[in-house]
């Protein structure tokens, strides 16, 4: 006998936000992991004493981090999302009878406190402290780089006129003058650059200064972009430290891949025995430096360069650990898939190099409590 459905709803409910997820959704495993007592207490310091009372950080913090776990970067789709997700409700301790806030709430609190702070920074090093110690941290790590697409467009390339010779700049005058025709959508307006050679030397984004002309080589198209370097221990792929750069040819892997591997021993007090790398590292400079910190460099050798410091490192790739450091190569290279395809990382959603860093501080943190809730024991 076929069923009907009772066309009688209910006039009183009795729910739990707790009872819509599920004993093995993976939110479950994360929320304990975060400790909202310590947000409250570093974001302290960043409240005015008088006023009206605001919304407290720890929902907010809570909210970004679980819109970028279900791959939900804009802030207006969150929003949406808190409405209607009862499991995004329950991690960031909305009830039921609770409107979630404004868009603009987000945006607003980024640029009047937490921009400038370095919260998100202390925040991932305290899941890097957890990890050390519960000593699920090794000595020896792996350094990758990748190009990270900005929140800027082709079209917002212009060029910088103090760079320019008289010549060109009458000419660019003229053509733009030329222009009969207005331009029928100005919000997207038509721009030509065929055979126009630009550079970063003579153009600049308009939107995000700070994003830069990146490729990756090999002929590949151009795109408006920051170089993220991470540093990770070969273990348990978890991340030691990130970092953003604007995009600088090689050097902005090389300089960022340095300054990650710097600030690791510096923030923790825990050395560094070896770092692998592909040959986008092996750079004199970049190698010299690893040498003089008493760090092993298993970069993957190229041939050229007759200097002591890279035939020490050929000579380094005949051992076991460099074979092992080279495996292990790959499993950052998932970190930064698994990043892009399922949490938003393909493309940043904040403009400037702050505010970039800040997100990428925002995704490593988020990699980490997901490590973190599969390696831990599950709370009682």
């Amino acid at each position: 006998m076929m069923g009907t459905t009772d066309p009688q709803p209910s006039m009183f409910y009795h729910s739990n936000l707790e009872q819509y997820v599920t004993a093995d959704h993976p939110i479950r495993k994360i929320r304990p992991l975060i400790d909202t007592a310590r947000i409250r207490q570093r974001c302290e310091p960043l409240s005015a004493e008088t006023g009206r009372p605001s919304i407290p950080p720890e929902p907010l913090f809570l909210a970004l981090l679980g819109g970028y776990l279900l791959g939900v970067t804009s802030e207006r789709a969150l929003v949406r999302e808190l409405t209607g997700n009862l499991v995004l409700r329950w991690f960031v301790g909305l009830e039921l009878d609770q409107m979630p806030w404004d868009h603009s709430t987000f945006s607003q609190n980024r640029k009047r406190r937490f921009t400038e702070s370095g919260l998100l920074e202390r925040v991932f090093d305290e899941t890097v402290a957890l990890a050390i110690k519960q000593k699920l941290v090794s000595h020896h790590t792996t350094l990758d780089g990748t190009l990270v697409q900005a929140n800027a467009s082709h079209k917002s390339f212009v060029p910088m006129e103090v760079f320019l010779k008289p010549e060109g700049y009458k000419k660019r005058i003229r053509s733009l003058d030329a222009r009969s025709e207005p331009d029928q959508d100005p919000g997207n307006p038509t721009v030509t650059f065929r055979g126009e050679r630009r550079s970063n030397q003579t153009h600049l984004s308009t939107t995000d200064p700070d994003a830069k002309l990146a490729n990756k080589g090999n002929g590949s198209a151009a795109m408006v972009g920051y170089t993220v370097n991470g540093l990770m221990e070969n273990r348990h792929r978890l991340l030691l430290g990130i970092n953003v750069e604007s995009f600088r040819g090689p050097a902005s892997e090389t300089d960022g891949g340095r300054t990650v591997s710097d600030r690791f021993p510096a923030t923790h007090a825990r050395r560094i025995q070896s770092v692998g790398a592909d040959k986008g590292y092996f750079a004199k400079p970049f190698l010299t430096a690893l040498f003089r910190r008493r760090i092993r460099p298993h970069i993957a050798a190229k041939t050229t360069g007759r200097e002591a410091v890279p035939q020490r490192v050929r000579r380094l790739s005949r051992t076991v650990g460099y074979c092992l450091s080279q495996r292990a190569r790959k499993k950052i290279e998932e970190l930064w898939g698994a990043a892009k395809c399922w949490h938003g990382f393909r493309r940043f959603q904040r403009r400037g190099l702050l505010q970039v860093r800040d997100e990428a501080y925002l995704m490593g943190w988020l990699l980490n409590l997901k490590r973190l809730a599969n390696i831990l024991p599950a709370p009682a």
